[in-house]
């Protein structure tokens, strides 16, 4: 028996020395640790920030992802959303710096962080994040009155290009009204005058009362007015289901869109594994069923765009609205 005892352990040894012996045959390196790191993540709840205050669209938007994400389990953690509005994105990022660089602390935006940094807004830049991807996004229509002589934009421009600056556009100075209207002034050649109006409200007082010929709005806003309006373009990437007569003004032959999408951001020295386990959550959440019908039902488009396109894209847009910001600053 003592015999018989010895035999076991020794094989016993022999198994557990195999195992060490294939475990140091392991694949190391880059691979295997971004494994471990996506199977690590996330281990605690995620923080989402959102730059404005709670009710908002960005909101809204991160809340309904956020709730879906926890309720197909496809995170193993959820997601707490808190509002960090104030300093043109600047209080949200620096919670942000504050937090976890590991993608346990990420931001909800869109596209109003790349005017605070065409501005100088804050100290920030592209280079302080790394790009999870757009969770669709909402684009604006540029609108004159209902009883406008001009039925189309290409009518609008063909008057200003003839008589520039003869039209008065709505908008307030620095915000994405301001930035989308001179974004498309300067690629179609023309220019209008402005009147300032820095409300949603302002605006359609301002143009439904004959003191300005053109204002931008969301699509839902101008949808909700439901009279007293007409579109003449559309700054999405497809036309709108919800307005079919109006064209985008890249069909129109101008390489201009506003998108404001759902944007994803997390620090830039978040581990790519760890970026890849949000996005793969994020892209299946905004293809869910019910939340593609919330966006439709409110006039947002539904789609995923990955990190790495969603920040080329970025990075294209932003050198656009610094040509803008250079004509302001």
């Amino acid at each position: 028996m003592w015999e018989d005892g010895i035999l076991l352990n020794t094989r016993k040894f022999i198994a557990i020395l195999g195992l060490g012996v294939a475990a140091l045959a392991l694949p190391v390196g880059p691979i295997g640790a971004g494994a471990a790191q996506a199977q690590d993540f996330p281990a605690k709840p995620l923080e989402v920030i959102v730059p404005f205050k709670p009710g908002g669209r960005t909101d809204v938007v991160a809340r309904l992802i956020g709730d879906k994400i926890q309720e197909k389990g496809l995170l193993s953690q959820p997601m707490a959303v808190v509002n960090a509005d104030g300093g043109a994105g600047a209080n949200a990022v620096n919670r942000m710096r504050r937090g976890d660089d590991d993608g346990h602390t990420i931001v909800h935006w869109h596209h109003q962080a790349l005017i605070a940094m065409a501005m100088g807004l804050g100290d920030f830049g592209l280079e302080d994040f790394k790009s999870i991807g757009y969770t669709g996004g909402g684009s604006p229509v540029w609108v004159v009155s209902e009883d406008s002589e001009f039925d189309t934009l290409e009518d609008l421009i063909a008057h200003l290009k003839e008589n520039p600056r003869s039209l008065i556009e709505a908008v307030g100075i620095g915000t994405i009204p301001h930035f989308v209207g001179a974004m498309l002034a300067n690629e179609a050649g023309f220019e209008t005058r402005y009147v300032t109006a820095n409300s949603g409200a302002d605006r359609l007082r301002l143009v439904l009362g004959g003191n300005a010929d053109i204002a931008l709005f969301a699509a839902s806003e101008y949808l909700a007015q439901g009279e007293g309006l007409k579109a003449l373009v559309y700054f999405g990437r497809e036309r709108l289901p919800d307005m079919p007569d109006v064209p985008t003004a890249t069909e129109l032959g101008y390489d201009v869109s506003w998108a404001n999408p759902n944007w994803w951001l997390a620090p830039a020295s978040t581990p790519d594994a760890h970026v890849a386990e949000l996005a793969s959550a994020l892209e299946a959440a905004i293809n869910d069923p019910e939340i593609v019908e919330y966006f439709r039902n409110n006039t947002l488009e539904p789609y995923w765009t990955p990190g790495d396109a969603a920040m080329a894209d970025a990075e294209k847009q932003l050198e656009a609205l610094k040509a803008v910001a250079a004509t302001i600053n």
